[in-house]
């Protein structure tokens, strides 16, 4: 890069005029003054004179015109000179800046060392010299050290080493720039004096410029230029100065840069890894800053609370008064008083909604002229010392609430504390015995031997405990359970011995009690089973050596919970008590009575054979049936007893009570009030169905269990409108087992729930199976039982069954028996609505054959009434069959419920159910329960009744469904077409209109607000064009007036707002297709009219034609009026 040019002189232009003007003047003045006098002295000839004045004068021009030229063309160089010298100098501080600029740039690319070498090679470049370099001057301004030369210099000139430290003293003239703070500028660095000193390796000097940058009043660096093939000027000096100056603030800006932002991430690493949250706050108390601790104490980002109140992250119980205190803080602070730091104990709400116990220090933050601009703190998370001094003042809660005596000693002995049980056991207020030794309690009955055992225990693993006999302040002697531990601290030294003990004077007393409860009955005092069991057992031995006989009798009263549950349970125990009396009068001492508990009592009578049994069972019926007086009231019972014999039914306890359970329950089977000895055939019974349920109990393990399917039809269509799953059970051994004899085992041994959870299941895939297949099954009837319709978890394991096997809802219907509905009537409400929720349809079973009430029905969420077979069983035969049948039908009907009948096996049934408006049918006229491959047989050839015995079809309805949202249409589609209606759907008004040109519809049902056209505009479109269409808006956006226009111009038929109740939504349907009916009706009633006018009047008109033809024959003569 060639150097900067130096400064032109500056042209004049004014002044180079006049002075070319003076001497044009000057030499014309002397022209003309000299030439006349020396003409006039050289020629005196006057026309000669003329002749070489005139001559003279062109001789003038001549002159003045060359001088004129050669001075003008002189000037207009040094001109043009001078705007090339201008141009050239412009260009060289247009570079300069441009320079000055990029190191901005260039700083962000480099590091330290390497963006000052940078600089000065373009001061280097700039300046037109061969070497630059750089020194930082060390604070104590006596120290220089080098830190960059240029690459050229590095190259071609120098070997000196980076980060030298070298003494300002021993430096030459090249450090002159230091000590005088100013530039210095050496052209002849050769003959200059004082150019020692330079380091060892500079380069060679030749011409030097030398510059410092002060900063702060001291020099920090000083940068310098040398060996330029020409002089150093001042531009040169600018140069240098002014990228120095760049330089140094540009590394300071990255020093200050750097500072901040290690400052920053140190302050980050803080802030990130302490568990408390600093945060920053303006004068109104808004969070400016909150470090991301915040987040693990409250679950809030800190973003999210960044320009809220500090009051708002506090419970709002405490939000007041922190408001009131940071208002008086800043307060005093404007009077001038000094900035109080806050401290507070607080409970903080956190984003999970629990809280979060916080201290929160709040300090004055100010500026460097000592104004308060805004607040600081800390919030720590005390959540822990909250807890422990919870727990610190829960365990003095537990030390003076205690029932237990507790003594705390020193390591010496000297009691220091003692609770209040401790003053309430031993009599000692705690005044009397702090500071005394706990030997004031002693007994005496303890020898030395006993405490030296305590002691050693003590010393040896730090506790003991033993029942102890102790002494009141008032001399009494008791006995207490004492447990001593020794508190030991960090070094293993015992500190303290802490006492509990409890006062077992009652205990004691106690276990007398509870030692008799363990053999008697608390109620009659009567054995208890323990200690039946134990006489049982003595007295068989007894009777074995004496071979002498024995009776055991249990007698269980007849219905006593009946009486237990409705006079109450303290009238019950009364019973139980009455009964023990008499049935302990009735027997002999060495006879045993026992109490087993509830409303079973067991005789065991040695020496007693059936003769005696028989007498003694007579009597005790007698006796027990006696009315007993029970409160007010006066009751009579009475009892079932079974009867067992030593030894030919059992030589042990277990045998001979199993036996008698066996003849009691046959006694009761008897019809009660009755006594029954125990027989073989009775325990081969029991035997056959112990052995059945354990079977039954394997059957889903062993897959015995199966489903057939019955058809249901629809007395309508034929058609097979669904199936009712059937249980049945294949046993290797049994072989097949009814129904009726399986199901009551299974309920009585709880396998029922299992059992009806497996049918639901199987159900449900079946259909999955069919539709796999394309058979479309309409629905499945499942049976719950009463036992598995009361299992909370029934709902979840429907909602299981369908989300297993993916069926829509709708195809399972629950069959729910009458009587499983009355036990418990809110609960059953609540679960049948939750199992419609589910979107199942459900079927009140057996119907008529409970004894519920219609008020309790009409509440039930029932879908289907089934009629109970065995009202279908005499129909035929049987009016008063008939007539409840069609009560039933009737009133389903009116209850909005379809009504099936079950049992129908013969045509003469199917007609009447037909006549009498039932629904559906099912039963063996149309098929027995069948296997799965048969019920896919029945599909596909499309089996249905005999014409003649269908109902009478009502015309299906198209109902028209228009909203913008599918899962809207798909609800809607779901719900409605249970009742048969053919169902078609828009997206919006314009495709509805088009489907309304395509099909006869008879019920719009339109959202309002859907893009593109409203509901009401689409209704008033479609009332133009088919003005017979019943429309209805069903809308959860209301704009009244647009809606109430439309209802009164007729364009709108009903208003109906989401959500729907489903119920409701099928009665306004129903009664649309009435008025629907209505309609068409009418307009045959008209047409029937119309024709019927037609009809009359071409009879009127035939009348007349005759009565005419009369009267013309009657006034032409007789004759004619003859013929």
């Amino acid at each position: 890069m060639s150097p900067p040019p130096s400064e032109p002189p500056p042209l004049q232009p004014k002044h180079s005029a006049s002075r070319l003007v003076w001497i044009y003047a000057a030499f014309a003045s002397l022209w003309i003054t000299l030439s006349d006098q020396v003409v006039a002295w050289l020629v005196s000839d006057p026309f000669q004179l003329a002749r070489i004045s005139t001559f003279k004068g062109w001789f003038f021009v001549a002159i003045t015109t060359w001088l004129l030229h050669t001075l003008l063309r002189r000037l207009l160089a040094q001109i043009t000179a001078s705007e090339d010298q201008h141009r050239v100098l412009l260009d060289f501080k247009t570079r300069r800046t441009e320079a000055l600029l990029d190191l901005s740039e260039a700083s962000q690319h480099m590091d330290e060392r390497g963006f000052m070498q940078y600089g000065q090679e373009l001061a280097e470049q700039l300046t037109g010299s061969q070497i630059a370099f750089i020194h930082l001057v060390h604070e104590d301004q006596e120290t220089i050290e080098l830190v960059a030369w240029s690459k050229a210099t590095l190259a071609n000139y120098c070997t000196a080493a980076y980060d030298n430290h070298y003494p300002v003293s021993q430096a030459g003239i090249w450090a002159d720039a230091l000590r005088q703070r100013a530039p210095v500028v050496i052209n002849d660095y050769a003959t200059a004096t004082g150019k020692h000193g330079l380091p060892a390796g500079h380069a060679h000097l030749a011409r030097l410029i030398s510059v410092p940058v002060m900063d702060g009043g001291l020099v920090r660096m000083m940068t310098g230029v040398g060996n330029k093939s020409t002089r150093y000027d001042e531009q040169d000096v600018e140069t240098v100065r002014l990228i120095s100056d760049a330089i140094w603030h540009i590394v300071q800006q990255r020093r200050s840069q750097a500072a901040l932002r290690k400052s920053e991430y140190q302050l980050q690493l803080v802030t990130h890894n302490i568990q408390d949250v600093i945060w920053t706050a303006d004068l109104q108390g808004k969070f400016t800053y909150i470090s991301p601790a915040v987040e693990l104490l409250s679950g809030f980002k800190p973003e999210e609370l960044l320009g809220k109140n500090l009051s708002a992250i506090v419970a709002a119980e405490d939000a007041a008064e922190v408001r009131q205190a940071i208002a008086k803080v800043i307060a005093d602070h404007a009077a001038g008083l000094a900035f109080s730091p806050l401290q507070r104990e607080i409970e903080q709400p956190c984003k999970d909604g629990s809280r979060v116990w916080i201290e929160v220090n709040v300090n004055g933050m100010y500026d460097d002229k000592a104004q308060l601009i805004g607040m600081v703190g800390v919030i720590r998370n005390i959540a822990k010392r909250k807890e422990q001094d919870r727990l610190l003042q829960l365990a003095n809660q537990v030390f003076e609430q205690s029932q237990e005596g507790i003594t705390v000693t020193d390591a010496a002995g000297t009691i220091v504390a003692v609770n209040a049980a401790f003053s309430r056991i031993t009599g000692y207020d705690r005044a009397e015995v702090v500071g005394q030794n706990p030997r004031i309690l002693h007994s005496g009955r303890q020898d030395a031997a006993y405490y030296r055992a305590m002691w050693d225990a003590l010393t040896s693993v730090g506790r003991w405990s033993s029942e102890i006999w102790n002494k009141r302040k008032d001399g009494t002697i008791y006995p207490e359970w004492l447990a001593i531990s020794a508190l030991r601290d960090l070094r293993g030294q015992t500190t303290h011995f802490v006492a509990n003990f409890s006062d077992l004077s009652q205990s004691k007393a106690a276990e007398s009690r509870i030692q008799w409860l363990s053999y008697f009955d608390p109620l009659t005092g009567l054995p208890n089973r323990t200690l039946l069991q134990d006489r049982t057992a003595l007295t068989l031995s007894m009777v074995q050596r004496a071979n002498e006989p024995l009776t055991m009798m249990l007698v269980a009263l007849d219905h006593f919970s009946t009486i237990n549950d409705t006079m109450g349970h303290h009238l019950g125990d009364q019973l139980l008590v009455e009964t023990a009396r008499r049935l302990s009068v009735s027997v002999r001492e060495q006879d045993t009575v026992a109490h087993l508990g509830g409303k079973e009592f067991v005789l065991v009578l040695p020496g007693t054979d059936q003769l005696g049994a028989t007498h003694l069972a007579t009597e005790m019926l007698g006796n027990i049936s006696q009315p007993c007086k029970l409160g007010d009231r006066e009751v009579s019972v009475t009892a079932s007893i079974g009867i067992v014999s030593y030894p030919e039914n059992g030589t042990r306890f277990e045998d001979l009570f199993r036996a008698v359970e066996i003849a009691m329950r046959n006694a009761q089977a008897k019809g009660r009030n009755t006594y029954a000895f125990f027989s073989t055939e009775l325990y081969d019974q029991v035997l056959a169905h112990e052995a059945m349920t354990q079977a039954l109990r394997q059957a889903i393990a062993n897959q015995e269990l199966s489903l057939v399917y019955q058809p249901q039809v629809d007395l309508q269509t034929g058609q097979i409108c669904g199936l009712e799953a059937l249980l049945r059970w294949t046993h290797p051994e049994y072989g097949q087992v009814s129904p009726v004899q399986f199901i009551p085992l299974a309920e009585k041994a709880g396998l029922i729930i299992s059992i009806g959870e497996w049918v639901l299941n199987q159900a449900c895939q079946d259909v999955r199976h069919w539709l796999d297949l394309g058979i479309m099954v309409p629905h499945v009837a499942i049976n719950a039982s009463p036992l598995q319709f009361r299992d909370n978890d029934f709902v979840a394991q429907v909602r299981s069954a369908l989300n297993t096997s993916g069926i829509d809802p709708a195809q399972i219907y629950i069959e729910v028996t009458e009587s499983a509905l009355m036990d418990d009537v809110p609960r059953n409400e609540a679960m049948l609505h939750a199992l419609k929720e589910l979107g199942i349809q459900l079927s009140l079973d057996d119907f008529g054959t409970g004894y519920s009430s219609l008020s309790y029905l009409k509440r039930f969420p029932f879908d289907q009434v089934k009629i109970d077979q065995s009202f279908v069983r005499d129909i035929a035969t049987n009016p008063s069959d008939m007539m409840l049948v069609k009560v039933i039908i009737s009133m389903a009907h009116g209850l909005g419920m379809k009504a099936i009948a079950e049992g129908v096996e013969t045509e003469a049934q199917c007609d009447i159910m037909r006549t009498s408006l039932c629904d559906e049918i099912q039963g063996y006229f149309f098929s027995k329960p069948v296997k799965m491959p048969e019920i896919e047989q029945l599909f596909s050839e499309a089996r249905q009744l005999p014409e003649h015995l269908l109902r009478q079809k009502k015309p299906q309805r198209t109902l028209l469904l228009v909203d913008d949202e599918a899962n809207i249409l798909s609800a809607l589609k779901r719900l409605l077409r249970r009742d048969g209606h053919q169902i078609l759907t828009a997206n919006n008004g314009a495709e509805g209109l088009k489907i309304l040109a395509e099909h006869r519809v008879d019920i719009i049902l339109s959202d309002q607000r859907m893009p593109g056209m409203t509901g009401v505009d689409f209704l008033r479109a479609a009332k133009a064009l088919y003005p017979d269409t019943i429309r209805i808006v069903l809308s959860g956006y209301t704009e009244l007036q647009s809606v109430t226009d439309a209802i009164n111009e007729g364009a709108v038929y009903r208003f109906l707002t989401k959500p729907w109740d489903d119920d409701a939504l099928r009665e306004q349907i129903n009664k649309a297709i009435e008025y629907r009916q209505v309609i068409e009706d009418n307009r045959q009633l008209e047409n029937q009219v119309y024709n019927t006018n037609r009809e009359l009047m071409a009879a009127n008109r035939k009348l007349k034609d005759l009565l005419q033809q009369l009267q013309a024959g009657q006034a032409s003569g007789p004759g004619c009026a003859s013929s």
